[in-house]
């Protein structure tokens, strides 16, 4: 995927917004020089619908742009005021990128399965994706800079070196099941999850047991051992309908 072509800076918001929409790249508007959402829904009323993108900026046309990453890509936020930088990143290929307002980049790259929000073992890199939102040129930092594109390359694979980092990874915990059709070993895996791991330990949990069309009890017993290790109800609801839908 190539981000389209490269509008001069001195072109509207708005016709920046709908290049991207043309593009297949889902918009939304933040406030003026800023980054926070203007939208009742966030990122989650980004859109490539040209109609509702034209409304938008007509009626604030200095709107910031955001842009909700495709399922499937993800942008190293790089920030050098955090103690970011490209060095620690190795060596990487010439993939689509741009100058943040802060003085930091954006590189886009493709990676699927699910990805962390920090790249492991750097400072100063966070990653954006499809679960949120990144800045996109024209836009305007809250300091008067502009966010600008350096090439106008296509989306290129993330290094093999670096997946691993961008990447939740799961153990391989096959034996769990296969030993014990009821599922206990499941429970067991989500009750011994540590704080920081335990949302994502229920997701793997109940994602298996949808694939091996478990019985009721199993669910139930996973809420459970989910809201005994401290998880709130409504994330253990919304991680059980996220594992079963991504399971059929």
């Amino acid at each position: 995927m190539k981000g389209g072509r490269l509008l001069s800076v001195d072109d509207s918001m708005l016709v920046h917004a709908l290049g991207y929409a043309s593009a297949g790249l889902a918009v939304l508007p933040l406030a003026r020089r800023g980054k926070v959402p203007v939208t009742a829904h966030g990122k989650n009323d980004a859109t490539t619908d040209l109609d509702a993108i034209r409304a938008w900026w007509d009626a604030y046309p200095l709107r910031n742009i955001g842009i909700r990453p495709p399922e499937g890509v993800l942008v190293l936020d790089v920030d050098p005021r955090a103690g970011g930088n490209l060095d620690t990143l190795g060596l990487l290929p010439e993939t689509w990128t741009a100058v943040t307002g802060g003085g930091g980049w954006h590189l886009w790259f493709r990676c699927p399965g699910r990805i962390r929000g920090r790249l492991g073992n750097a400072s100063g890199v966070d990653i954006k994706s499809h679960t949120g939102y990144v800045v996109v040129p024209p836009s305007i930092h809250p300091s008067g800079a502009v966010y600008t594109w350096l090439n106008d390359t296509r989306i290129q694979a993330l290094p093999e070196h670096l997946r691993s980092r961008a990447q939740i990874r799961f153990p391989d915990t096959t034996h769990l099941y296969r030993h014990d059709r009821d599922g206990e070993g499941l429970v067991r895996y989500v009750r011994r999850a540590q704080p920081g791991h335990r949302n994502q330990a229920l997701f793997w949990a109940a994602s298996r047991a949808y694939r091996e069309a478990a019985n009721q009890k199993l669910l139930d017993d996973l809420v459970a051992a989910a809201s005994d290790i401290g998880l709130p109800h409504n994330e253990i609801h919304r991680t059980m309908r996220s594992a079963q839908q991504r399971s059929h």
